[in-house]
């Protein structure tokens, strides 16, 4: 039985040591990377509106977001790959407050949403067939 520990951890010793410095290398160097919160532009997609309802008057174009996530990872997000999902499934004619969650924010891999600005937005649905208002 001795033998057999030996023979694992005894041969090949440089191999494995070597082994064992360069993870530890890697490890010092991820964790040393810092963590940042940075904020950003995202487009607001409204989805699942009813059939038969369409929406009136002014809805937000975007929404600001404030991502925490490493430094490097964050550098490398490019504008088209956030986006705001507000879900209108549930929503009925009229006025609706609709809130904005963190879990239907698309965001890249290693970003964490810290908030989102507004975390609700104010929308007026109105039957289809209604006339439509021109802005003045």
């Amino acid at each position: 039985m001795m033998r057999l520990l030996r023979r694992v951890f005894l041969n090949h010793i440089g191999l494995k040591i070597s082994a064992l410095i360069i993870a530890t290398g890697m490890w010092v160097a991820f964790n040393s990377e810092p963590v940042v919160e940075a904020g950003y532009n995202a487009p607001l997609l409204l989805l699942n509106v009813p059939a038969g309802l369409r929406v009136a008057g002014e809805v937000p174009a975007s929404v600001l977001l404030r991502v925490r996530g490493r430094l490097a990872q964050l550098r490398r997000i490019e504008p088209g790959e956030l986006s705001v999902s507000a879900d209108c499934s549930q929503s009925h004619a009229g006025n609706q407050i609709v809130k904005l969650a963190p879990y239907r924010v698309r965001v890249p891999t290693g970003g964490e949403i810290l908030a989102i600005t507004p975390s609700q937005i104010n929308i007026a649905l109105v039957p289809a067939s209604a006339p439509v208002e021109q802005p003045k």
